[in-house]
């Protein structure tokens, strides 16, 4: 088994629905339109340039990737617009194959360029271009395309994290001459390869799309899908608005939708590689002090606290920035020796007030702030209003609509935030790429830099020893969380409502992926 598989394993993460997997396989129907929920607003179209679900979940069914995971047998990887691949003995040299007859929506070829565009697009963005994950690139000395059908990668040094780089579900295939068109023609515009071609935006109210009738796979069953803008999952659920939503329903929610709709629905769970943190703003005064920084952390009652949390809304136990459980985490044991993660949080409240008051900060007044979705957001503002004030501390939560929230959280108009770090593999080089100094790194919303982090996070990718790279991925955690820029919480606690009919689904370890609808099915 797989190394990641069996991390994954070992926290329940690689069972899919409990008591729903089939003895009998069935045979997919074709046709029907899948409607489903998102609450989210989309503030871009852009895919690469997107860290917001209301992006991905109306997006990635419109685009293709160099390759893909299976999603049935994850972790393994499978081509989707190369049809194979080589990997040089030295490990810096990846060439794949391209798929010939692969087209754009528009009816364009599908050729290396289109591929060598899109990489370039991620590694190097031009000007008014957003690559929020530009910094997995660091490594990489080239891309190339010597021929219509033959795309290169190259590395300046091995890079452990491999060619699931290249299954990034962040990373589709751009149409090179949309690339080249003025500014950043995708914020608003869809072109993609991908199974469903996009029909319409009524901003507000849905997104609609129809089966790609070109498509280069045959497992496209549904005729089309519909998006809807929603408030709330449980009425729209319930009256037959919507078949599914995607991201998450939490403890109440699933107990109303239990209790109202039987086994007309089903619920697909997984603890999901998304971690939940504050991040303090380094251009707000007072943080420029280490001592308040810490302050803020030692106030959380990651224990008692963070178990209550979890009880109403979707967060999980107390973790570190890695997934607790998982291969490369620390044990509980290590991780309650650093900064506000003791079991004793008398103790740990009395020494922030200690903090406080050395810094000259007590009583210190500071903006929260959040994001106007209801889970896990609202529960999660709550509870750290109330555990600052624990402190004596003075914090007034701000709430936006996601749009003018992601724009405030971009733009660095806050003092602390709401944030959160998503994933789709258990590995270091995923979980810990936020932390490097935002020049480079477009996602580190605290604005600061970070020449330490970066060099050990660049000497930890390119070992290939993993008892190595968990020690180095430790070492970058545990000064991560003695600076205090990022105050982690739990995970993502993930539980998918969907009706028992809507066949063919796969949940993953992150609502961000597998959502291109392929493979699934109604069965009417």
């Amino acid at each position: 088994m797989n190394i990641i598989l069996k991390s994954l394993t070992a926290v329940g993460l690689a069972v899919a629905v409990a008591g729903l997997t089939p003895a009998i396989a069935e045979t997919p129907k074709k046709g029907g339109i899948f409607e489903y929920g998102v609450k989210a607003g989309i503030p871009t179209y852009d895919l690469q340039g997107s860290n917001s679900y209301g992006t991905l979940h109306r997006t990635e069914q419109h685009y293709s990737l160099l390759v893909t995971f299976d999603w049935k047998n994850f972790p393994k990887i499978v081509g989707d617009v190369a049809e194979s691949w080589k990997i040089s003995d030295d490990q810096l040299t990846y060439t794949f194959k391209i798929r010939k007859g692969i087209k754009f929506h528009d009816g364009t070829p599908l050729t290396a360029q289109d591929v060598l565009a899109s990489y370039n697009r991620l590694k190097d963005p031009k000007e008014g271009v957003i690559s929020p994950r530009k910094a997995y690139f660091k490594t990489i000395k080239q891309f190339s395309a010597p021929d219509d059908f033959t795309f290169v990668a190259e590395f300046s040094e091995p890079f452990a994290f491999g060619l699931n780089l290249f299954a990034t579900p962040y990373n589709p295939i751009y149409s090179k001459k949309d690339t080249e068109k003025p500014g950043n023609w995708h914020h608003k515009n869809i072109n993609g390869t991908g199974p469903f071609v996009f029909v319409e935006h009524q901003p507000g109210k849905k997104w609609v799309s129809k089966r790609y009738e070109d498509y280069h796979f045959d497992d496209v069953h549904l005729d089309g899908t519909i998006a809807y803008k929603i408030k709330n999952i449980t009425q729209p659920m319930i009256g037959g608005q919507i078949m599914a939503e995607m991201r998450s329903v939490s403890p109440p929610e699933k107990k109303t939708l239990q209790k109202q709709m039987g086994d007309k629905i089903t619920f697909h769970e997984k603890p999901t590689l998304s971690v939940w943190m504050v991040t303090l703003n380094s251009a707000f005064p007072p943080f420029k002090d280490k001592r308040v920084r810490q302050a803020l952390t030692l106030c959380l009652d990651r224990h008692k606290g963070l178990d209550a949390l979890s009880k109403i809304t979707v967060t999980t136990r107390r973790t570190g920035y890695m997934l607790f459980g998982t291969q490369y985490a620390q044990s509980d044991a290590d991780l309650e020796k650093q900064i506000g993660f003791s079991k004793d949080i008398k103790a740990s409240r009395a020494k922030a007030k200690q903090l406080l008051k050395e810094a000259g900060h007590e009583g210190l007044k500071f903006r929260y702030s959040n994001r106007a979705v209801a889970h896990p957001y609202d529960q999660i503002g709550i509870w750290l209003i109330s555990q600052w004030k624990a402190c004596g501390l003075n914090p007034t939560m701000e709430t936006n609509p996601s749009a003018k929230y992601k724009s405030i959280r971009s733009k660095g108009g806050f003092d602390t935030t709401i944030d959160w770090n998503a994933s789709f593999l258990p590995h270091p080089m995923l979980m810990l790429a936020k932390y490097q100094s935002t020049s480079f790194n477009p996602i580190n919303f605290s604005f600061n830099e970070e020449p330490e982090i970066d060099e050990m996070y660049r000497k930890m990718n390119a070992t290939l020893d993993p008892a190595k790279v968990k020690t180095m991925a430790a070492e970058i955690e545990n000064k991560v969380l003695d600076d205090a820029w990022f105050l982690p919480l739990g995970y993502f606690a993930r539980s998918v409502p969907m009706l028992s009919k809507i066949k063919g689904y796969y949940i993953t370890y992150t609502h961000a992926a597998n959502n291109d609808w392929r493979g699934m099915w109604i069965d009417d």
